[in-house]
């Protein structure tokens, strides 16, 4: 769902491979610039948009770029 669609551009497996490759050394922003649901008939860009940011902010999670540590830490790890 895109007004200008590039012929040959990348795979959703190359993009996706190509946030993680941004997002862990340290992802400094992120904007989803165009997704048109005029044009997004049947939803997969609005899927992929999604995908790209929770993707984007999962992997902040995961190298500890993300998150409050002061707060994981003085809760138990068995109760809120």
């Amino acid at each position: 769902g895109t007004g200008w669609p590039e012929p040959g551009g990348l795979l959703p497996r190359e993009a996706l491979n190509l946030v993680k490759l941004v997002s862990e050394p340290g992802l400094a922003g992120l904007e989803v610039v165009e997704c048109s649901p005029p044009y997004d008939w049947a939803g997969q860009t609005a899927l992929m948009s999604s995908r790209v940011i929770l993707d984007s902010l999962a992997a902040q999670v995961r190298t500890g770029k993300l998150g409050n540590k002061a707060a994981k830490a003085s809760r138990p790890a068995w109760g809120p």
